[in-house]
């Protein structure tokens, strides 16, 4: 049963769906281009056992993709969304259980002891600002105390024991920090590296419960927390680090630039700054880290907290939806439906609903079931065999999208289109040509 990082290794290695590494590497560029390479491929998640200068792993890439986030979760591919879903909507209360003695506080380094470089965080892409922690998943609470919230903020190291803090305006974190600093206060954090991947998804999910109790659902079991060493706040018991310490009150620093979900690179902002307390670790710890916009970003940014209302707006206006997938490699602004299409105007439809289930949305390509949804070689092949422009695309003009989509306007204003690449009526009766699948190791030992 997966209940920490080193599980996950395992089953994804079982399943072949682990790389490892053995040749040095180095944290500037080279791990990230290799993660990114992998993607690419659709290949393997990657774990380096040899990091220049450093002795402690590091491992990345570990939810790129359906497969393995199948894997994390205990189901098929085509499920991943329904199991989201239903832990959305579980009434069942299945909360974090409270441990003493947790694997994270092996190792507890404070004062002078603490320095980020001795930890191999990457520079990952090539116009990156600097060293990030992007795999973190940071735990808070505003103070006078209340429910914790966990989410991802991006860490760009500034100092051995400094980093500063992107953090979104619609963020619970903003909410706890604005408290804060009206009472000029500054903010205890922590935020934990190596997790229970379920945790990772909860952490991508904004909702008003604690997503520790939302990771539980994902788990099916309580996940074992326990109190941090410099503050109260709960963290996962088997996380691989957990970094403590506090926002400052009313400190902003530069911060950026790093490669965001749209495929670009973000600007220099001036952010809250993350003054560093406590590091405290597993012994032989593992580090993970996350490729800024990679398909992993986009995956838990984007598409596992938006396919299950994809889902639920789509079969609401036509029960023919089978399925549907927010791919990665669209940024999250593409969507694609799988429909047993019965009338003419059912694409349509279920298009214009796609489009109001998150302002993200802005393409949506409604295809026939025969059609692979999370095979792009499929989606591709449709829309060039499926489509008659003059019928099949429809546009919406001045609809509220993402201000970071480049086709919108400062606002977020800009045109949406649906596809409809479904078979027409008069050619249904055209069938796709589907190969078996075979396995090919024995044709190799044969060879």
């Amino acid at each position: 049963m997966i209940h920490d990082l080193r599980s996950f290794l395992k089953v994804l290695k079982s399943n072949g769906e682990l790389l490892e590494i053995k040749k040095e590497v180095d944290l500037k560029h080279e791990i990230g281009s290799v993660i990114a390479s992998l993607e690419r491929k659709g290949g393997e998640a990657a774990y380096f056992a040899n990091v220049k200068g450093h002795r402690i792993h590091v491992t990345g890439g570990l939810l790129s993709d359906h497969r393995k986030i199948a894997l994390a979760l205990g189901c098929k591919v085509e499920e991943v969304s329904d199991r989201v879903e239903a832990a959305l909507a579980c009434k069942e209360t299945i909360k974090p259980e409270e441990v003493e003695n947790p694997a994270f506080k092996e190792n507890i380094l404070t004062g002078d002891q603490v320095d980020l470089s001795t930890i191999p965080i990457p520079i990952h892409a090539p116009e990156d600002g600097g060293p990030f922690i992007t795999a973190g998943v940071t735990i808070s609470r505003a103070l006078g105390g209340g429910r914790q919230n966990v989410s991802f903020q991006r860490m760009h190291i500034k100092e051995k024991n400094r980093t500063g803090v992107m953090i979104n305006e619609w963020r619970h974190l903003k909410e706890f920090l604005d408290r804060a600093e009206s009472e000029r206060k500054s903010l205890p954090i922590a935020v934990a590296v190596g997790v229970d991947p379920v945790i990772m998804m909860a952490a991508g999910i904004r909702t008003d419960l604690d997503e520790l109790e939302l990771a539980c659902r994902l788990r099916g079991k309580p996940i074992e927390v326990s109190r941090c060493h410099t503050s109260d706040l709960l963290v996962p018991a088997f996380a691989e680090f957990v970094i403590e310490g506090e926002i400052l009150a009313g400190v902003r620093d530069d911060e950026g630039p790093l490669a965001e979900f749209t495929g670009h690179y973000g600007l220099l902002w001036k952010s809250p700054v993350f003054q560093v307390k406590a590091v405290c670790h597993r012994n032989n710890p593992i580090w993970q880290t996350l490729n800024g916009a990679s398909h992993e970003h986009i995956n838990l940014g984007n598409v596992l907290s938006r396919e299950p209302v994809l889902k639920k707006y789509t079969t609401y206006v036509s029960k023919n939806v089978k399925n549907v997938h927010i791919p990665p490699y669209g940024a999250g602004f593409l969507a694609l439906i799988s429909m047993d299409k019965k009338n003419e105007g059912e694409p349509k439809n279920a298009a214009m609903a796609a489009m109001v289930s998150h302002v993200n949305i802005k393409t949506v390509v409604v295809l026939d079931t025969d059609v692979d949804i999370y095979n792009p070689a499929d989606v591709l092949w449709a829309l060039a065999n499926r489509i008659d422009p003059r019928e099949d695309v429809f546009i919406i003009p001045n609809a509220q999208g993402h201000e970071l989509d480049p086709a919108s306007d400062e606002r977020g204003v800009q045109t949406k289109m649906g596809i409809d690449a479904t078979l027409w009526e008069t050619k249904k009766d055209l069938k796709k040509v589907v190969y078996p699948s075979v396995d090919l190791s024995p044709y190799r030992e044969e060879s």
